[in-house]
């Protein structure tokens, strides 16, 4: 029993003279080529289930035309980047301040929070954390830890 299986490899094409390099493109390469392959799987009627590989490659090559770049092999000057993501949510409340990025707003409610319950100030310190590798900020800055009872975000972000 014979059975045909398909794949398709990336084969690295000549460049073509007198193009202009886009380090930026996300489109693809132009100094690479699809090539199909046909392979066919042909096992034996035997018990061992020996399988015999017989490959055909056709050279039907699509290209496309687009600009691309060369990686340099001079080391780069830039630091790694890093992404954080953070998040925080709060319950407005009476009887609470309500403190968006430090600014003290009037308001009726607030957020109830063990700290100030600064909710921009805790996505920064929760992202600038999360950057780094670090525990969340309910884990460094506990809600158990009397250090923090009213504690100022600005603290936090100066920690972090």
């Amino acid at each position: 029993m014979a059975t045909r299986f398909y794949s398709c490899s990336l084969i690295p094409a000549r460049p073509t003279s007198g193009s202009v390099l886009n380090k930026y493109s996300l489109l693809p390469n132009p100094r690479i080529s699809i090539t199909r392959r046909h392979t066919t799987l042909v096992s034996s009627s035997s018990s061992s289930s020996s399988f015999t590989l017989r490959a055909s490659v056709s050279s039907a090559a699509t290209s496309t035309a687009v600009d691309g770049t060369i990686s340099s092999t001079k080391p780069s000057k830039s630091l790694p980047f890093r992404v954080g993501h953070g998040f925080d949510l709060h319950r407005l409340e009476p009887g609470y301040p309500l403190i968006i990025g430090g600014i003290d707003i009037p308001h009726d409610r607030g957020c109830e929070a063990h700290s100030d319950g600064d909710v921009l100030l805790h996505c920064v310190v929760d992202a600038i954390l999360g950057a780094l590798g670090l525990p969340d900020i309910g884990q460094i800055f506990p809600d158990s830890d009397p250090k923090w009872k009213g504690a100022p975000s600005s603290v936090f972000i100066k920690e972090a």
